[in-house]
């Protein structure tokens, strides 16, 4: 029920409450005439419907209730209206800040005097006409103390809630971006890894398709195997999307893990480049999240090397496992044929920032520049997840074999 509805009920009974008990129309105390009674009516009317704009304008109608009183006070002497300024105090104390609530009570307050100077004037007893002053004025403090601590209450709580829908807001903001980085990284490794091999595969290929097509033909081969393998991973990228935003239709696939980087050499090496692979110490299951991670910082670093080196460059990938964690370096000579030609332009700039990103959010570290004998080195360190749930044999639990 919108505000407006509640209104259309509150309003009548308010104006019936200020009738009963602030004016003369309803209980008389001596006879009135039917021109002050409508008069009053009329008064308690204006001051209620005032209130229908309390939310969109609190202190001009809190104004308008303290301007209303007073003028009741001197103009009909049978009303002294005093609901619509606790409404309208209350209001005030909800919707605006402390000081300008504040100021408001201390006005309701001053407003109140002029019904504490009735009972002054009242009071048969001249000794008791003090007393009585400063025991109306004190009920009218305290009511008006309530009101205006009830809209405080409010106030602060509608803070809280908004605080709290922002630093929601945010959160929400925050994961979205973080998902898009995730993607985007995903997207990055799987599309820059097949598009750089297909690139120099088909470059390869049509400088050799008149004078050797064997070659040629091995090199479309290789061509179809580096576009199956990407469809394969954005495939799975897709599944684990649809997985995580609702139901999806099968499982996904699996990621790509240690077990398949000989796989991976073997691509790099079909489009030109010498890659050897050593590991040192006792291999040990990984949480997958770190096996991926691991094989990301293999694929883009081989990728970089065929982009930004060339083709017949000479890489080394090494694994060497600690006891807590393991430390995986990739480095290529600087030499090769072709730097900067057919896959150069395939460059994104974002990869290895990209890759550092995608390491800290598994508790890594990545470190690349050059080497000072020559080529460029990137080294990563990554924590080996303690799983005694799992038990690795030689050759299997996802690390690598010794190539």
């Amino acid at each position: 029920m919108r505000w407006w509805r509640h209104d259309l009920l509150l309003l009548p009974v308010l104006c019936l409450l200020d009738l009963f008990t602030a004016s003369s129309v309803v209980i008389q105390s001596e006879p009135v005439g039917p021109a002050r009674q409508w008069l009053q009516v009329l008064a308690a009317v204006l001051s209620i419907g005032a209130l229908w704009w309390r939310a969109r304008a609190p202190v001009a109608v809190f104004v308008f209730e303290c301007v209303h009183g007073v003028a009741m006070w001197f103009l009909v002497h049978d009303y002294r209206p005093w609901v619509g300024l606790i409404v309208a105090l209350y209001t005030v104390a909800a919707l605006r800040p402390l000081v300008v609530s504040a100021a408001a009570y201390a006005a309701a307050c001053a407003r109140s005097l002029l019904s504490a100077l009735d009972s002054f004037r009242v009071e048969p007893n001249p000794g008791a006409r003090a007393g009585e002053f400063a025991v109306t004025a004190l009920m009218f403090a305290l009511i008006y103390a309530a009101a205006w601590a009830a809209g405080s209450v409010v106030r602060r709580h509608r803070r809280r809630v908004a605080q709290l829908e922002r630093e929601r807001r945010l959160a929400r903001a925050e994961a979205v971006a973080l998902e898009r980085r995730r993607i985007a990284a995903e997207l990055h490794d799987v599309v820059s890894h097949s598009v750089t091999v297909m690139v120099l595969q088909a470059a390869g290929a049509a400088r050799i398709s008149a004078s050797d097509p064997e070659r040629t033909r091995e090199a479309l081969l290789h061509i179809q195997q580096a576009g199956q393998q990407a469809m394969a991973e954005l495939r799975r990228l897709l599944a684990v999307m649809r997985a995580e935003s609702g139901p999806a239709d099968g499982e996904p696939g699996p990621q790509p893990r240690l077990d398949d980087i000989e796989v991976l050499l073997t691509s790099m090496r079909c489009a030109g480049l010498t890659v050897t692979m050593s590991v040192s110490g006792s291999p040990r299951p990984l949480d997958p999240s770190i096996e991926l991670a691991a094989y990301r910082t293999v694929q883009e670093s081989l990728t970089n090397t065929l982009k930004h080196v060339g083709r017949r460059a000479c890489a080394t990938v090494h694994f060497a496992w600690q006891e807590r964690v393991l430390l995986l370096r990739v480095d290529d000579d600087g030499t090769g044929r072709d730097p900067g030609g057919a896959a150069a332009g395939l460059s994104t700039g974002n990869g290895l920032a990209s890759l550092a990103e995608r390491l800290e959010r598994v508790g890594g570290r990545l470190v690349a520049g050059p080497r000072p004998e020559g080529g460029f080195r990137v080294s990563a360190t990554l924590p080996v997840a303690q799983r005694g749930d799992l038990v690795a044999a030689p050759g299997d639990g996802g690390v690598p074999a010794v190539g």
